[in-house]
């Protein structure tokens, strides 16, 4: 994680995948909502930096003027591209998280199951039980 008090670093820094290939120059960074450490940064990219590739940084690390993050050459290539007036709709946010295999902004983490699933079968008593004792049945009055 690259904190705010380092923000003003990473603007111009070297990006570097995760095998330590040159990708491009970070020409703008986007910060977290939630502490307003570095979220994403926009990598200018092929001939002439006319690309620019959002790339989530959450977990990049800052060596002087490098900045690796944790993604190949080829998974950069195909993030999503930062669209005009320079700034990130929600829209985008989820497009580039879901690129990389992230989680969408807002996503409920973890598996719910399913609300449909009788929970007396779903085998949630010690081994050996019985769970399905009374499945499907009212309880005598």
């Amino acid at each position: 994680m690259i904190p705010k008090s380092l923000i003003h670093l990473v603007e111009g820094a070297t990006v570097r995948d995760r095998d330590g290939t040159s990708i491009g120059k970070a020409t703008q960074v986007f910060p977290s909502d939630e502490d307003g450490s570095a979220a994403y940064v926009s990598v200018a990219t092929g001939l002439l930096g006319r690309h620019h590739k959002l790339v989530p940084v959450e977990d990049a690390t800052l060596d002087g003027t490098d900045l690796h993050v944790g993604y190949t050459k080829d998974a950069i290539a195909g993030a999503p591209s930062l669209g005009s007036g320079h700034t990130m709709s929600p829209a985008e946010e989820n497009a580039v998280r879901k690129h990389f295999g992230l989680s969408a902004v807002g996503a409920a983490i973890g598996d719910m199951g399913d609300p449909n699933e009788n929970l007396d079968q779903a085998g949630t008593g010690p081994a050996g039980a019985d769970d399905t004792e009374g499945a499907g049945t009212t309880p005598p009055a």
